[in-house]
Formats: C-alpha cells, sequence, structure tokens
C-alpha cells in the first residue's frame, strides 16, 4: 500500500542498523534495510492458526473456518513441510479502485488501522472520528490518520490528503456512544465488511481454547525448541502465553514446564492462558534476570525462582524489544535513544539463561524486531561471551539468513533465522537463534 507520508523518519535507518557502537553499516546492509522498510508498510498476505491438539483437530477447525466464512476469498493452503497443527489462510487480492467508496466515513488511528487490515472488526476506543448523522446500520467507509491530527469526536468530512482508505464496515456503535460525556466505550463500533489488505474478518468466531491466531515464526521459535516430555522446560518472558502454551502441547502436558513474568497484569493474563487451553504450566511473577541462584539453600524447581544452575533442558527466551516487526507499520518514531536501551536487558536476560541451561540443553533466543543490536549483534555477543555456547542450524528453515555487521561469521549467519521480505512465508518481522551448550 502507497503511503502519502513515509512512516520511517529520515534518521530511522541509521538507529536501526547503528545499535550497538561496533556495528559497521555497509552498502549491503542498507539495501537490505530498505527492502525490509517497505515491506513492514505493508500487511501480511497470509493469516495463520496453530491448532490447540489438547481441545481441537485440524480437520474440525477447517471446517469451522470454512462454515464460518464461505462467501469470503481466501484459500487454505496446504504446505507439506509445515506442522500438521498449522492452518494458513491465503488472502484475497484486491482491486482497491474497485472497491466502494461511501458519503459517510470513520477516521481510526495508526494502530487501529493496522489490526484492521489483519482481519480485526473496529472497536471503540480507535474511533477518532465519525460523520454527523451516522446511523447503526449505515455503511461507512474506514480511513487511518497518518498525520495524527484529527481531532477525537471529529463529526465532518476529515480532509487531510495524508488520510489513507483502508476498507468499509457497518455501524454497530452510535456517535452519541463513542464520544458522549463522561463515557468509556467498550465493544465493536464498526464490524468491517472488507479492508484493503484482502484479509478475512474472522472474528471470535472459534469455541474457546481450539486455536489460537498466531504469526507463523512465533510457531516456528517454538518448534525450534523442540521440548519433549518429561523435561524440564523454562519460558522467561512468558507473556501472554501464547508460546507457553504451545511448549505444554508439544510436551503433552508431560513434565515441568515454568513461565515466568514480570508484570503482575501480565501474569494474571498468562495464567488465564494457560487456564483456556488446557496448558499444564507453573507460573511465577518474577524479574528473570534475577531467577538465577548459585545459593544450596534454593528450594526445588516447583517452587519458583530462584532456581539453581543448570536446572532446565530447554529455554525459551523471547526477550522484551524494540518491537519494530509489527507488520503493517504506518508510522514509527522509535528513538534511538529507546531502541539501544534494550540491548543491555537482552544481554542480561541472555546471560541468566546460560546460567540455568544443563550441558547439552537448547535455548532459543527470540524478538519480533528487526534491529542488527537486538538480532545478530546479541547473538555475537553471546557467541564472544560464553565459550560454552555454539549456534544450531536448524532443521527446517523458514527465514532468511542473519545480516551482517556485527562479526557473525558467514556459517554463523546461515544458523540464525531472520523473517522479512525474501522469505519463504509472509509474516511479521522477527528473529531467532538456537544455542546449545557444550
Amino acid at each position: 500500500m502507497p503511503f502519502p507520508i513515509s512512516p520511517f523518519d529520515e534518521s530511522f535507518k541509521t538507529e536501526v542498523l547503528i545499535s550497538l557502537k561496533d556495528t559497521s553499516a555497509t552498502p549491503t546492509l542498507y539495501k537490505e534495510l530498505e527492502s525490509t522498510l517497505q515491506w513492514l508498510c505493508r500487511a501480511p498476505t497470509v493469516t495463520s492458526f496453530r491448532i490447540n491438539t489438547r481441545k481441537a483437530n485440524k480437520e474440525l477447525v477447517k471446517n469451522l473456518i470454512q462454515t464460518q466464512n464461505r462467501a469470503l476469498g481466501y484459500k487454505i493452503i496446504a504446505n507439506s513441510s509445515l506442522s500438521e497443527d498449522i492452518i494458513i489462510l491465503k488472502h484475497l487480492k484486491i482491486d482497491i479502485s474497485s472497491m466502494n467508496k461511501f458519503p459517510k466515513e470513520v477516521i481510526v488511528d495508526v494502530d487501529c488501522a493496522a489490526a484492521l487490515l489483519r482481519g480485526a472488526h473496529i472497536y471503540a476506543p480507535g474511533v477518532m472520528a465519525m460523520v454527523s448523522g451516522t446511523q447503526i446500520g449505515d455503511h461507512v467507509s474506514v480511513y487511518v490518520d497518518l498525520s495524527k491530527k484529527c481531532r477525537k469526536g471529529f463529526l465532518k468530512i476529515y480532509s487531510d490528503d495524508t488520510k489513507v482508505f483502508i476498507g468499509n464496515g457497518l455501524v454497530k456503535m452510535s456517535r452519541d456512544l463513542l464520544f458522549g460525556p463522561d463515557f468509556s466505550p467498550k465493544g465493536i463500533a464498526v464490524e468491517m465488511t472488507e479492508v484493503t489488505s484482502g484479509s478475512p474478518q474472522l472474528g471470535n468466531f472459534l469455541p474457546e481454547g481450539y486455536a489460537l491466531l498466531q504469526n507463523l515464526p512465533s510457531i516456528f521459535c517454538v518448534e525450534l525448541l523442540s521440548p519433549r516430555r518429561g523435561e524440564k522446560v523454562l519460558d522467561m518472558c512468558a507473556a501472554p502465553g501464547h508460546k507457553t502454551t504451545h511448549i505444554a502441547t508439544l510436551m503433552e502436558n508431560q513434565g515441568t514446564l515454568i513461565a515466568i513474568d514480570k508484570t503482575p497484569n501480565k501474569v494474571l493474563q498468562l495464567r488465564n492462558t494457560c487456564q483456556v487451553f488446557g496448558a499444564e504450566v507453573l507460573v511465577f511473577q518474577a524479574d528473570s534476570t534475577k531467577i538465577f541462584s548459585h545459593s544450596t539453600t534454593s528450594g526445588c524447581i516447583g517452587e519458583g525462582p530462584p532456581f539453581l544452575p543448570e536446572t532446565f533442558q530447554r529455554i525459551l527466551l523471547d526477550a522484551p524489544c524494540s518491537a519494530l516487526g509489527k507488520r503493517p507499520q504506518f508510522r514509527n518514531t522509535t528513538s534511538e535513544k529507546v531502541i539501544r536501551s534494550y540491548v543491555p536487558l537482552q544481554r542480561k536476560l541472555l546471560a541468566t539463561a546460560v546460567g540455568l541451561l544443563r550441558p547439552k540443553g537448547r535455548l532459543v533466543y527470540s524478538t519480533c524486531t528487526i534491529t542488527l543490536g537486538e538480532n545478530e549483534g546479541v547473538v555475537s555477543w553471546a557467541l564472544k561471551t560464553f565459550d560454552c555456547l555454539e549456534l544450531v542450524k536448524p532443521e527446517k528453515s523458514y527465514g532468511e539468513a542473519g545480516w551482517t555487521g556485527t562479526g557473525l561469521s558467514e556459517e554463523e549467519r546461515t544458523k540464525v533465522q531472520r523473517f522479512g521480505p525474501d522469505g519463504q512465508v509472509d509474516s511479521v518481522g522477527f528473529f531467532m537463534a538456537c544455542f546449545t551448550k557444550k
């Protein structure tokens, strides 16, 4: 989708590339980044579900999807190289010029717009403006306010050259409810009927816990971890619990799975996700940089952190990051200071994971960002810092090789996976690396 203004400031490329002091930005790397930034401006062309095999099976979920969305233009992709627990919907290719545009319009913010292009409906908080006289049941065209100049509650046609048409919908909530005094509306304000990305509007039609809308790289990184029955496994930054439940499924709820998160609200969300998906997980609220202890007085693993050295056979570190891999991106004003702030935390978490990992154990490090410093930079630092670590080449690789510029060798770059415009799957921007401990 062409944008009238760039989502990325001119300095953004440098901030993404030079997020470590020793990074050297080559012309090849700039070319790769330019291609990636253009790709990030577009919505993925597929929607993916991971089936919870403890409650459902692929055929059942596929039938429910087809029954609910019989008239929508998408195709279920058959790919024998992917897990049998994944359903991928290929979106309909849309001719935007042939889409109707209705006289009445709704303006949404950039976060809401990104969700719409991935298959969501418009929830009340995302509505910036609705034309006066709009009634429940009216057909409206939906635009995103790229410049962020639209006033909340604006009641006329929003005349701004930077607004972008993203689809059409049916009004479910009146202006009075959306913008009335002393009222915080919740629920669906506009039910989308079509969007320019071609994504089907799927809604919450599946029975609770049957399947999860999940980006493909998030599924792949748990498969790369390859947890097994009877093992001791740690998910260090686990909320909201999507990857945690996948780990539990692969373990068949046999073994010890520990999930940690630092924030109380996120821990509640994590526990709820595990309950809904029937995942047997020991959930603890803790700072994962402080869960390692040499003390012989540490309790048993089931009592929670701190844990003794070499406790776990598998560790997933889906690290906090600058989250610059989300798609589509309409605006991005992330500063260099913010980008740089994540690397020290990621290193602390990785150092903790190394101490907790058993010899011959497996550690997967992943992020949902595109920066060198948070991805290849952290991997390079880990290999130089910990002689006991070595990279594992994945048996199945759906991503691209890592970027140059951080000291990783050519062979090491082929062992990490970066998800971008040239990968085998069209998903979000993502990075993963798998280590084993000698």
